[in-house]
């Protein structure tokens, strides 16, 4: 019997990480390949990406990457994605010159073949035929997807939001949407973010009272941090600045090729000689500079931090500066922002957030946005996507509350690893797996496999210890005593004896042993990381990493 399968490999659940295969009979196309920001930062890991493995046993069914937009908790993966499945990728124009970049840093670009295509463009990709729908979003050239199959058309959201008035582009597209709600819609995978938010997201147009008034009122330098992608935002700091006759300086690499790029494809419009680099700036007063920055988020890397913190080719946050932080907190950066603003108060810089003015909208849809989009779509079955598993469950009650004809049985949660069958007779979860993150170094770009930093956490919280022993090379017997040394062991007192105690055990504990134990390294190694934890448990109570070496003599 037919039936569809639809597999999310990251960002439900969580926030980032978006990635899901989506399969019909033998052939699977894999929507979205992001990278997430994990918890497991202190244990030495920037990022993490969904565990592509996973895929392996669908290795010969795989037929396509297909990207709703540029944002990087959608595409940072892709360059790992695609190290194991050498696979086509279809995305916009603006998606395409971001993705490319990246390709490039890991030397694939030549590898890859990209397909461009725009709003409403279709791609016939084996039993899939895909309609990129265009979707309004804090990014531009966004899609929703329209994707037909044998058994009914799928609607995947992408990141969106009901923007009747966006300031790059036109807003999202609701009549090609309703189009497929009149002919029918098996699914809608709907965007969760703001589902716990009321009301509609205002439009990228709503911030531009707010930056008037900070441009009229500031008298010194005017530093705006936002997000590099924000091309909206980015839009309206252009124009206001060759209004009120500032000019502007870009500083960060992201925030000047994104710039770089959005010019060259018509997406940015300059006036005049609004920009200029950081070395021209210098000859400008101080009430006739914008500086453009990275650095929303508190990354210790970006501009804005080092301009707080020392210095940035030569620049610092001064007495009257005004610092606009333009962008929403991403969770899990909530220290590392209170800790900028807190550098930035002590430089006596005047600081306007979100909570002040508003100075920045979110691009994702609101309580009456997901109203729209489920009354338009009218899906058979809704499914919750993207967002921590409270928003999943809201969007679920909100529209069960708010949507005639939704319940319980056509709107379905699920989870990361889930595989949820549509077919004839409905819809159901059929398997869970549990998926691992694979993590990755920022600096190499390498993978860290999840077993390191598992280590890494033991190591956090119990310390380690080294035990090593001689054993003569023929008698297998034991040389002199063991060497024990301890590395962050809780409740260790050099002078209360315990290392003493845990020599004399491991030389107890080699002395019942018998020869062929001993004979065998790996068996005896073992023995011994053993017998230490379990005396170290006993006496201490904790559980740190123990490294047993055994040196022939």
């Amino acid at each position: 019997m037919s039936k569809i399968e639809i597999i999310p490999l990251g960002g439900i659940g969580e926030f980032g990480m978006n990635c899901m295969g989506i399969r019909y009979r033998d052939e699977m196309i894999v929507i979205d390949a992001g990278m997430g920001f994990p918890e497991e930062t202190p244990f030495g890991v920037d990022i993490s990406i969904p565990n592509f493995d996973f895929l392996e046993e669908y290795r010969d069914d795989l037929t396509a990457i297909v990207l709703t937009h540029g944002h990087e908790d959608h595409i940072g993966a892709l360059p790992y994605i695609l190290k194991k499945f050498n696979l086509p990728v279809y995305a916009s124009r603006f998606t395409q010159a971001l993705i490319e970049r990246r390709l490039d840093e890991h030397d694939m670009l030549d590898d890859v073949l990209l397909h461009r295509v725009d709003a409403n463009d279709i791609a016939e990709i084996g039993s899939f035929s895909i309609e990129f729908i265009h979707a309004s979003h804090s990014l531009v050239d966004c899609f929703s997807l329209a994707i037909k199959t044998p058994l009914g058309t799928i609607i995947h959201t992408g990141d969106y939001k009901i923007d009747d008035t966006p300031v790059v582009g036109p807003p999202y597209d609701l009549k090609t949407l309703g189009k497929y709600g009149e002919e029918g819609v098996l699914a809608l995978l709907g965007d969760s973010t703001n589902a716990t938010v009321a009301g509609r997201t205002p439009s990228e147009q709503d911030v531009i009272p707010a930056f008037r008034e900070i441009f009229e009122e500031t008298e010194g330098r005017l530093f705006v941090s936002t997000f590099s992608s924000s091309i909206h935002r980015l839009q309206i700091i252009f124009d206001l600045a060759h209004e009120y006759g500032r000019k502007v300086c870009i500083l960060g690499r992201s925030m000047v090729k994104n710039v770089e790029i959005a010019e060259e494809l018509g997406l940015l419009k300059l006036l005049g000689d609004t920009l200029v680099p950081l070395s021209e700036a210098r000859m400008y007063d101080d009430d006739e500079l914008c500086f453009l920055v990275t650095g929303s988020q508190g990354e210790m890397r970006a501009a804005l931090w080092n301009m707080a913190t020392s210095t940035y080719k030569g620049m610092e946050i001064g007495k009257g500066d005004t610092v606009v932080l333009s962008a929403r907190i991403i969770p899990g950066n909530e220290k590392n922002i209170s800790r900028l603003i807190g550098h930035l108060y002590k430089r006596g810089a005047n600081i306007i957030e979100e909570k002040r003015r508003l100075v920045h909208v979110s691009g994702h849809a609101s309580q009456e946005d997901i109203k729209i989009m489920v009354e338009t779509a009218k899906p058979r079955y809704l499914v919750p996507i993207h967002g921590e598993y409270r928003m999943l469950f809201r969007h679920k009650e909100y529209v069960k509350n708010h949507v005639a004809g939704y319940g319980d049985d056509n709107i379905i949660l699920i989870e990361n690893g889930d595989l949820l069958e549509l077919d004839d007779f409905g819809a159901r979860v059929v398997e869970k797996h549990d998926l691992h993150k694979t993590f990755i170094d920022e600096e190499s770009l390498e993978e860290i496999e999840y077993d390191i930093v598992r280590e890494r956490k033991k190591l956090a919280y119990g310390g380690a210890i080294n035990l090593v022993v001689s054993i003569d090379k023929k008698a297998h017997t034991l040389i002199g005593e063991p060497h024990v040394t301890f590395t962050g062991v809780a409740g260790i007192d050099p002078l209360n004896g315990f290392a003493a105690e845990a020599r004399q055990a491991v030389s107890d504990a080699i002395g019942e042993m018998k020869r062929e134990q001993v004979a065998d390294r790996t068996v005896f190694r073992e023995n011994l990381r053993l017998h230490m934890k379990r005396f170290v448990q006993k006496e201490l109570g904790t559980k740190p990493v123990i490294v047993t070496t055994v040196v022939e003599v």
